[in-house]
């Protein structure tokens, strides 16, 4: 026979008069949610993630989600390295969750697509702006993460911005045509190729041989749903050095290897303090 819930309810019971015990294992930080201005009607959400004490000669990041995603993507991330002593920057780009279907209607069109992209590398510069003006934070060490389409703004950014020391660009390649060609199944033949034509300027294999004397970390999927081998190499052939490119036995949104390899390199780069401790064992 069972028992009546409310005969059941003391099961649960506890000492409500003792606190509960705390023990702190990593180091304090503070998520702020903003808004910031990238140009007069433009405005950008972001989470701010800094260590809560007081320090200098602070390492900047700033991250760039793919599509699924979103600023929160990469948080956790931010929190490890905010450990580390990182303060970074993540973005809700365009394509956001709650943003993408009217993004992508927009960028369906070429002309259209130039101008949107060409505002988001802008808002990232802007981004750069309140990053580096956190107290702290060293404009010699400035990072970029980036993912899928993140990694190809973050390409242009590369090379446009003289300001990143480091950027790592997870699972990209060089066209945005490529993007487009995926996402777009009637968009073929000489539209394609129109297409194609009115992106070269902007496009990432245009700007990422100009992002000298800034680092270059490539991490590509060796089973990519969305981008080719040969897409993937030829985005890193064209990067200028210093640069380089790791396989992952994994997907397009990559595993948990690439993401422990991604923060010992950036720590590397940026000199950041204690590093990560492996969990791999």
């Amino acid at each position: 026979m069972e028992r009546p819930v409310e005969n059941a309810r003391s099961l649960f019971d506890y000492d409500a008069g003792e606190p509960p015990g705390v023990r702190a294992t990593g180091i304090d930080v503070t998520i702020r949610d903003l808004t910031y201005q990238a140009a007069p009607e433009r405005w950008v959400r972001a989470y701010l993630v800094a260590p809560t004490a007081d320090q200098s000669q602070l390492a900047g990041l700033l991250f760039l989600h793919p599509g699924p995603g979103s600023r929160a993507t990469f948080l956790a991330e931010a929190v490890t390295l905010a450990g580390m002593g990182a303060v970074s920057l993540l973005v809700d780009a365009p394509w956001a969750d709650d943003g993408v279907t009217a993004w992508g209607r927009a960028v369906t069109d070429p002309e259209e697509a130039v101008r949107e992209h060409v505002r988001t590398v802008i808002d990232l510069r802007r981004g750069l702006d309140l990053l580096i003006a956190q107290p702290g934070v060293d404009p010699e060490r400035i990072g970029f993460v980036g993912h899928s389409f993140g990694a190809l703004i973050g390409a242009v950014l590369a090379g446009v911005d003289r300001r990143l020391a480091a950027a790592v660009l997870m699972a990209g390649t060089g066209r945005f045509a490529d993007v487009a060609a995926v996402n777009l199944p009637d968009l073929q033949g000489e539209r394609l190729a129109h297409y194609r034509r009115t992106l070269a300027e902007i496009d990432p294999a245009a700007w990422i041989g100009h992002a000298a004397p800034a680092a270059l970390l490539f991490q590509s999927a060796l089973h990519d749903e969305v981008f080719s081998e040969e897409q993937s190499r030829e985005f890193f052939e064209r990067a200028s050095d210093p640069k380089s490119l790791k396989w992952y036995d994994a997907g397009h949104y990559l595993n948990e290897e690439a993401r422990r390899d991604r923060i010992a390199w950036l720590g590397e780069r940026l000199s950041l303090g204690q590093q990560e401790p492996d969990r791999s064992r």
